[in-house]
């Protein structure tokens, strides 16, 4: 395809309002952030638990610096990994309660690794319709048959599972959809998949370090184990607050994925005073609970204001920070958005392909450093009256 080509396809993209523009962050990430020199209410960040600018988190960094410099050096069968790393794994297998850990430089990697190392050519990979790109992505690359089922229905998910039995089926879901924020009934998907003999894998990146009471995500919340789910899956640039991800399953299958997995064997591995915040943060996340509790509250606070002036019917209500409003429309979206964004909050619109069409949102996030009186702005500007 030639310039002209491309650029009448970017001209397409405005005229349909579906062209991205990134906003320049001028600052750390808080109750307020500041794009691009102005301060603004914060309902645009993974942030969840506030921890990307943690004093002992940013120190931990530094020390580690200190210690071991800067880049990881190599791949993690090079040089690249350090007893950081190994700490590191080490600390998330007991908190997560799996035999082992692996990590990777990002979840997009993690989540196309563990498709290179367990999938080959006409084996079945069953997704939800609505899982991230990078599992899709991870489909495409492997070869493997890509089955979709409609979102969340597990009777469908069964189906797929029960045809043609004796075919190798990886079955992956996301346990907090990061575009909708719910969740599938993993008690449902893990009993179908034990009894059709399909391996479960379940990306949390959303759901692992602010759901559940001892926040190990949606498996916390539905006392599930990796008995129940074999693969899960997650990054540390949400809830961490740092860089990178991880995969916890059994002892084999982590094997498997370092001798198989192209994205683990040839890609740097984590630089180190990544690996040594991202210990930090999960030593807050086990340590100070009130942050999870305080996401909880703050829901419910938004749920009911939504319902006192008659957002219900645009909101689509979830147990976790991200609290869609659906729009419909790419012009509404947009100007919804630009309306926020005069009032001096900060959210973005999701437009195809990311979601659906005619499923245009605002991604609503809510984390620890909100206040009730700053969900009463954002309701007040969400109705027009401000």
């Amino acid at each position: 395809m030639n310039p002209e080509q491309l650029a009448k396809q970017l001209a397409k993209l405005k005229a349909d309002n579906l062209f991205r523009e990134r906003m320049t962050r001028t600052s750390k990430v808080g109750r307020y952030v500041s794009i691009e020199g102005r301060k603004m209410l914060n309902f645009n960040s993974n942030d969840y638990l506030g921890l990307s600018n943690h004093p002992a988190v940013i120190l931990a960094a530094h020390d580690a610096a200190s210690k071991f410099g800067f880049g990881s050096t190599g791949s993690p069968l090079m040089s690249g990994y350090t007893s950081m790393h190994q700490e590191l794994e080490f600390a998330m297998a007991d908190f997560l309660n799996y035999p082992r850990v692996l990590l990777f430089s990002a979840g997009y990697l993690a989540n196309l690794g563990v498709a290179q190392a367990l999938l080959k050519r006409k084996d079945w990979f069953i997704q939800d319709r609505l899982n991230h790109a990078s599992l899709i992505d991870a489909a495409q690359i492997t070869g493997a048959e890509l089955k979709r089922y409609p979102h969340l229905n597990n009777a469908k998910a069964e189906a797929l599972l029960k045809e043609d039995i004796n075919r190798f089926k990886l079955w992956a879901t996301e346990g907090v959809f990061s575009m909708d924020g719910d969740s599938h009934d993993l008690f449902s998907a893990a009993l179908s998949a034990h009894t059709y003999n399909a391996l479960l894998w379940v990306d949390d990146c959303h759901g692992v370090g602010v759901m559940g009471e001892k926040g190990r995500g949606v498996l916390d919340t539905m006392a599930l184990s990796e008995s129940e789910v074999p693969i899960l899956s997650g990054t540390f640039g949400k809830a961490f607050g740092t860089s990178g991800a991880y995969v916890a399953a059994s002892d084999t299958l982590i094997e498997t994925i370092i001798q198989k997995a192209r994205t683990y064997k040839y890609n740097t591995s984590l630089p180190v005073p990544v690996v040594a915040a991202t210990l930090k943060a999960l030593e807050i996340i086990r340590t100070e609970p009130w942050r999870r509790e305080k996401i909880l509250e703050l829901i419910y606070y938004f749920q009911k204001g939504c319902e006192q002036y008659d957002l219900a019917d645009q909101a689509k209500f979830t147990n976790s920070p991200i609290q869609p409003i659906v729009l419909k429309t790419e012009q509404a979206a947009m100007e919804k958005s630009a309306y926020l964004k005069a009032c001096g909050i900060i959210t973005t619109a999701i437009r195809p392909p990311t979601v659906p069409k005619n499923q245009c949102r605002l991604r609503i996030t809510l984390n620890s450093e909100l206040e009730r009186e700053d969900i009463d702005l954002l309701i007040q500007c969400l109705i027009g009256n401000y």
